[in-house]
């Protein structure tokens, strides 16, 4: 090949690869995928991802097609193109490097990098770090200076407000809804302060993966320090089988939360990129599936499903007895306080479609509160009266919806009860 026909084998590399990635991100336009890919149904969060991809491959293009306009225009840069070595390492650069940057930057918008929100704790296994800003469960997430979801508290309550301070999991934190106000405990309090004329404050101390004995362990660490006049115990089914997956309690496990937690900046970079998430979750992906989340939260589900069908098997009895003593020393601690307690039952999405009595692990939950005095509220009546409206986004957490109508029976429930104060008096 001689020089010339080599220049026109580079500007044509380079004509080439501009050409691709101009017509890939015509491709990535929203409203074109909508249409090739009818069952994707994107968040916020992917539309945003999706327009800086979109804005990166339409960069790439326009360089490579200004480049091979360049050469063709300025004599000597197509000389150096021709020369074999430079032409050699073209090819293998634009055959090699186009076709991964395409597929990585094509697949970025549908993989969640590691997350920077959670961070080991000797006591509590892990926790929210104070102050992070992050994408979690497909929604943008933040946290405040006290390692909490919501607004900056201080210790005191404003004069005349009363503080709700929430016990929980995920569902609690409202895993994979981003408005904070949106999430029930949110909207109870407004809820409240609207019927009862006083403000009302939430302290959401709900944390992915939390079960009683580390909600125990954060309420006499820092829970009373927010001087609440009411704690309410969310309790989701899955806190009776997942914690004994952890070391704690003679499994292998650290958490779901530690092993998705991004372990520094290099780590955090690494997981955003498609080729290398699927290569490092390659064994996650032989056990769960392809969608690692999924799958996992599918194997947690079958557990549930077993516990409902069956709740006073032998291998349940270490998890009821750990649990109820971690709930009832709960409610003491409560009462040592003061302060009054609520227990909250969230059921699983299997559960809206079975009709008849209150399944056998509701009841067992319901006797124990009883026992104790506690007010408790179960939400699968609530929540089966509310199934047209999809009020859940996976097996077990909410969706806006599915807050709506929790925070409604709430709202209602604790006021039946006499958790919160009365309406203020007028004039």
């Amino acid at each position: 090949m001689d020089a010339n026909e080599g220049s026109k084998v580079g500007r044509a590399l380079l004509l080439g690869t501009g050409l691709l990635f101009l017509a890939a991100a015509l491709l990535y336009d929203p409203h074109l995928f909508a249409i090739l890919v009818p069952s994707w149904d994107p968040t916020s969060l992917q539309l945003e991802k999706l327009g800086r991809v979109r804005l990166g491959f339409a960069a790439a293009g326009a360089a490579g097609v200004a480049l091979a306009e360049l050469a063709r225009r300025r004599p000597a840069l197509s000389r150096w193109l021709s020369r074999p070595r430079i032409a050699s390492a073209l090819l293998a650069l634009l055959g090699l490097g186009v076709p991964l940057a395409l597929l990585d930057g094509g697949l970025r918008p549908f993989v969640e990098p590691k997350t920077t929100l959670y961070t080991a704790d000797r006591e509590l296994g892990w926790k929210l770090v104070p102050g992070a800003r992050d994408e979690y469960g497909g929604v943008r997430i933040e946290v405040n200076s006290r390692g909490l979801r919501g607004p900056e508290l201080g210790d005191a309550k404003p004069a005349g407000s009363v503080r709700i301070l929430w016990l929980g999991d995920s569902v609690t934190f409202g895993y994979g809804v981003e408005p904070v106000e949106s999430v029930f405990p949110f909207r109870v309090a407004a809820l409240l302060s609207e019927r009862l004329g006083r403000p009302l404050e939430t302290v959401d101390s709900g944390v992915g993966g939390y079960a009683p004995w580390q909600e125990l362990a954060w309420l006499e660490r820092e829970g009373w320090r927010y001087a609440p006049d009411l704690v309410v115990v969310g309790f989701v089914l899955n806190d009776l089988t997942e914690p004994f997956s952890l070391v704690r309690y003679g499994g292998t496990g650290e958490g779901w939360q530690l092993a998705r937690a991004a372990k520094g900046q290099l780590d955090r970079w690494l997981s955003s990129s498609a080729l290398v998430s699927f290569l490092r979750e390659g064994n996650a992906r032989l056990r769960f599936g392809r969608d690692v989340q999924r799958g996992a939260t599918a194997r947690g589900t079958l557990d549930v499903q077993r516990l409902v069908a069956d709740p006073d098997a032998p291998m349940w009895q270490r998890s009821w007895r750990v649990t109820e003593s971690d709930l009832t020393r709960i409610f003491a601690a409560a009462r040592g306080h003061g302060v009054g307690v609520a227990l909250v039952i969230f059921p699983y999405a299997f559960q809206l479609g079975a009709p008849g009595p209150q399944p056998a692990v509701q009841r067992r939950l319901v006797s124990l509160a009883e026992r104790e005095g506690v007010p408790v509220l179960d939400l699968l009546p609530v929540l089966a009266a509310r199934r047209a409206s999809q009020p859940f986004l996976d097996a077990s957490h909410l969706s806006e919806a599915g807050h709506a109508a929790v925070a409604e029976a709430l709202a209602g429930f604790l006021v039946e009860r006499g958790l919160v104060p009365p309406p203020m008096r007028q004039g």
